[in-house]
């Protein structure tokens, strides 16, 4: 695997050098300093030289965060129950060009979000819209519900959000 004159690097530490003699499964090399190691050949990697003059032409795509947009808070009680609509062309412009599992992972950050900001704000209910699908959306916000020990939740109102959505009571 290592042969004499190559150089290699110790995984766990700052040490390279170059191979002077291999005795079975273990590689003596010299640092930069003269001085000798021993190392097990699984304890180093080879050390390559990386020419960065071939890259700099590269274009670098940048990327953008997304940016939500603001929600409504309910009409019945303004400070107290704020109303989270996870649908995803609520939430970003660009939703077409995104897969399910990106568009999943938003809607959770954004619920995430919410549940936090509800937290520090004293907010007592928060209503997570999340629609009526194949039901992922729903037990992944069940799941992640779960995780906290100072609310309750369960579905919201049937006559009102028609078992789309689920309400959160903080204690």
């Amino acid at each position: 695997m290592f042969k004499i004159g190559q150089k290699v690097k110790v995984l766990d530490d700052n040490i390279s050098g170059v191979i002077t003699k291999t005795k079975g499964d273990f590689v003596y090399f010299d640092d930069e300093f003269g001085f000798e190691y021993e190392y097990h050949q699984s304890d180093l990697i080879k050390d390559i030289d990386i020419d960065y003059d071939d890259y700099k032409d590269i274009e670098i795509k940048e990327v953008t965060k997304t940016v939500f947009k603001t929600f409504r808070k309910s009409h019945r009680h303004p400070y107290v129950t704020r109303e989270v609509d996870l649908h995803i062309e609520n939430l970003v412009d660009n939703w077409k060009d995104l897969n399910t599992s990106e568009i999943l992972q938003i809607q959770l950050d954004v619920a995430l979000n919410e549940i936090e900001r509800a937290m520090l704000e004293s907010q007592i209910r928060l209503i997570l819209i999340h629609g009526f699908g194949k039901g992922i959306l729903k037990k992944e916000l069940t799941n992640l519900l779960y995780r906290y020990t100072n609310i309750e939740f369960y579905d919201a109102s049937l006559k009102e959000y028609h078992g789309d959505a689920i309400e959160v009571k903080y204690l």
